[in-house]
Formats: C-alpha cells, sequence, structure tokens
C-alpha cells in the first residue's frame, strides 16, 4: 500500500511537470524581444584600433587632429556633461565626457577590428556572422536601390551597431541608441 501512494504521488508530480511545460512556440514572444538579435560586448569593439569606451585621446593619438569638431546639441548632449562628433572626411567618432562612445563610418578608410567588418564589404559577410539579425533586417524599398539596415545589439542595452547595405554593399556602420520612439522622419 505504502508503494502504491509513493508511485501515484510520483506520477502525479510528473503529470504536474510535464503539463507546466510549453513548446518555445507558445511562450510569450513579448518575453524579451533582445533574444532576437545576435549580441556584441561594447567594450571589446575598436575601430582601427581606437576601443569603444576609450578616453578620447586615443582617437587624436591613432589618427591625428580630426577636419572639425562639432558640439552636438541632442538629448543625449544634455544628459552628459560634454558630447562631441570628431570629423574624419565623411567618418565620425562619438565622444561623450571625453570617452569615446560610438563611430558613423561611409567609407572604407576605417574597419571594426574585432569583426573585420568596413564600408564595402559584402552583404554575405554580414549574413554569415549575424544570423539572426540578419533575419531581422530591415528592408526600405521605397528608393530606387533598396537600402537594408541589420541591427546588432550591444549586450542587453538599447544600444546598437546598425549596418545599412545598399546593392549587396556596407555603405554605413553606425553605433545608434533607440530611444524607444517609433516616429519616423
Amino acid at each position: 500500500m505504502k508503494y502504491l501512494g509513493s508511485v501515484t504521488f510520483f506520477s502525479i508530480l510528473v503529470f504536474i511537470a510535464f503539463s507546466s511545460f510549453k513548446p518555445s512556440s507558445q511562450t510569450n514572444k513579448a518575453q524579451d524581444e533582445g533574444d532576437d538579435y545576435d549580441t556584441l560586448d561594447y567594450y571589446t569593439m575598436s575601430v582601427s584600433g581606437i576601443k569603444l569606451a576609450s578616453n578620447y585621446g586615443a582617437i587624436l593619438d591613432k589618427l591625428g587632429s580630426p577636419d572639425s569638431v562639432t558640439k552636438e546639441e541632442t538629448q543625449d548632449a544634455q544628459l552628459s556633461n560634454h558630447f562631441e562628433m570628431y570629423f574624419y572626411g565623411k567618418d565620425t567618432f562619438f565622444v561623450m565626457d571625453e570617452t569615446v562612445s560610438g563611430f558613423d563610418l561611409k567609407t572604407p578608410k576605417f574597419k571594426i577590428d574585432n569583426l573585420d567588418l568596413k564600408v564595402g564589404d559584402a552583404m554575405a559577410k554580414v549574413k554569415k556572422r549575424f544570423p539572426k539579425s540578419y533575419k531581422l533586417r530591415d528592408v526600405d524599398n521605397s528608393v530606387e536601390d533598396w537600402i537594408t539596415t541589420v541591427s546588432i545589439r550591444f549586450g542587453t542595452s538599447d544600444s546598437f551597431l546598425e549596418i545599412t547595405v545598399q546593392n549587396d554593399k556596407i555603405i554605413s556602420l553606425t553605433t545608434i541608441t533607440d530611444d524607444g520612439s517609433d516616429s519616423e522622419e
């Protein structure tokens, strides 16, 4: 009798365990959209030897004097003490509070070292390196030559590396922070 009670109790526990299991297709999809993107470690990123999160002097040491420096008046600038953009031709490095915080690369002059990516590289390289993000790519077909944007999340933050592609070639590599708005300009 004692054995029958133990078997019944064990059977009930197993039933409860399996009945509470849900296949992944039935889980809450709104749970965490971040799981859908490929991710990068912000602190290991470097552009032509300039590490993100390093002192802005690294830009000057590696690249010399910029063509121009502009203080940007944005929402981010108001949240920090100091926000500037260092322009080297069409390429830009962002500096916030004397720290390299991001970039906007539009020429093949610079490359992202740890990813071995630069403007002009083929879309196939992006697709192979970031398959999850590639599946979520944004395609703008409102222009003659479609523009595709692939976003890769920095960790679990709301910041991304955006890779923009046109005619199967990377045309820009940009760090962005999602401000949460869905407005279109």
